[in-house]
């Protein structure tokens, strides 16, 4: 497996390009947050070192430690002692991935996801790896996103609730938040959709057109992301590892299922998105012919005018020329023949003038 630098960690969309890219420095500060699982249901607790952890590892049901950002090598190492995780392991957990993945571990279990950032630009995605064994739940991100403060937050508002269930119950609740994410992902790209059809009925044009192609772009890219999750989710509904319990795989097929349904909306906006290209070139053709129709008016009602200005500009003796009133009786007949043909159009339907 190919290791990646520090900074594809976090991958937004770049126009210029069409294509996502790292945007993120080669170290962040790092940040530290653990969480512990009782019969009070989640409760945050602050980080001191792995021997409190290690006790509060046997005083509760569960603990979950949250890392962002660039850690040390020294806090790598107390981690891998803690855990007893080999080279591999730790590997794994240190690094971005390009997809999700799943590996399988006769002490514990990893997973990497990749976790679309909602903003009003949705059009970022970032790796957040996971490592779950007796006990203890590991996640890694490599911003400072914060991917699983709601998450946390509405956990421990649940109270006792969310008690007294084991650490795979608490590595589900977290998955549902990156499906999660992926709705709201949906919900914002659905809006944009049907702002960007309002724009093309109204006026297409290159903006509309790059809109369409952009659009289209990040719905594959996010498309080609959210599909691994659900090879992700069969694999460890498939594993036989006993860190995972009968109700945690329960709960694994409930977001395998979320996971399907997701696929199916993007699979329905990535159709919208191409009906949208049908939407723009009728669009076109429309003003087209609009276009078309306006100028074929014009050199109509031109015609008869030109006409009568060709008879009388020839060359020969014409007995109108040399009346006295001709030249006004000339242009009346020319504004009354092209008023005539533009009223004889306009009751036809021909133009809306």
């Amino acid at each position: 497996m190919k290791e990646l630098s520090f900074s594809q960690g976090r991958l937004a969309f770049d126009p210029a390009k069409l294509q996502m890219m790292p945007v993120l420095p080669d170290s962040v500060e790092f940040r530290i947050k653990s969480f512990v699982m009782n019969s009070s249901g989640l409760e945050e607790r602050g980080f001191i070192d792995f021997d409190l952890l290690e006790v509060q590892r046997k005083t509760n049901d569960a603990v979950w430690l949250h890392l962002s950002g660039t850690l040390g090598e020294e806090f790598w190492q107390h981690l891998a002692k803690f855990l007893d995780l080999s080279d591999e392991q730790l590997k794994l957990m240190r690094g971005p991935h390009a997809q999700a993945l799943f590996e399988d571990f006769k002490n514990g279990m990893f997973w990497s996801l990749m976790r679309p950032s909602v903003t009003d630009r949705a059009d970022a995605v970032e790796t957040v790896n996971f490592f779950m064994t007796e006990k203890v739940l590991i996640t890694r991100q490599f911003s400072h996103d914060q991917a699983f403060s709601l998450a946390s937050h509405r956990l421990m508002e649940k109270g006792e609730l969310f008690s007294n269930v084991e650490v795979d119950a608490l590595a589900a609740a977290l998955i549902e938040d990156v499906i999660e994410s992926y709705v709201d992902l949906l919900k914002l790209g659905g809006a944009q959709l049907e702002e960007l059809q309002n724009k093309i009925i109204h006026n297409p044009g290159k903006e509309e057109l790059y809109m369409i192609n952009r659009a289209q772009q990040l719905i594959w890219i996010f498309l080609n992301h959210i599909w691994p999750v659900e090879t992700v989710l069969k694999a460890m509904q498939r594993t036989r590892n006993p860190i995972l319990s009968t109700h945690g795989r329960l709960l694994i097929a409930y977001r395998q299922d979320e996971t399907e349904a997701v696929i199916r909306l993007f699979e329905t906006y990535r159709a919208m998105s191409y009906n949208l290209m049908d939407v723009y070139v009728s669009g076109l053709s429309l003003r087209t012919n609009e276009t078309t129709t306006i100028l074929t008016v014009i050199a109509t009602m031109i015609l008869p005018p030109s006409l009568i200005a060709a008879i009388y500009g020839m060359n020969f003796f014409i007995p109108e020329v040399h009346a006295p009133l001709g030249y006004y009786i000339c242009l009346a007949g020319m504004f009354l023949v092209s008023g005539g043909l533009l009223l004889w159009l306009k009751r036809k339907g021909y133009v809306s003038i």
